[in-house]
């Protein structure tokens, strides 16, 4: 497990615009498409966790969750 997040947090720093220039050209899209994901899921994740709170009081939750569930 050690080795693999060794990876993940070389392929984010290694995505970044510092970078640029120094990447491969196979793996320049990539690396950059990766590093975005990675972003995208830090600025979005606070929103997620505020809906998913706000559902918690409602009686909808159950319903959602075992939409989600199904969905997976």
């Amino acid at each position: 497990m050690g080795r693999i997040l060794l990876l993940a947090i070389t392929a984010y720093v290694y995505g970044g615009p510092s970078f640029d220039g120094r990447r491969p050209a196979a793996l320049d899209h990539p690396l950059r498409e990766f590093k975005r994901s990675v972003d995208a899921i830090e600025r979005d994740g606070p929103r997620v966790v505020a809906a998913v709170d706000w559902l918690r009081g409602q009686y909808k939750l159950e319903k959602v969750l075992r939409d989600l569930n199904r969905s997976l």
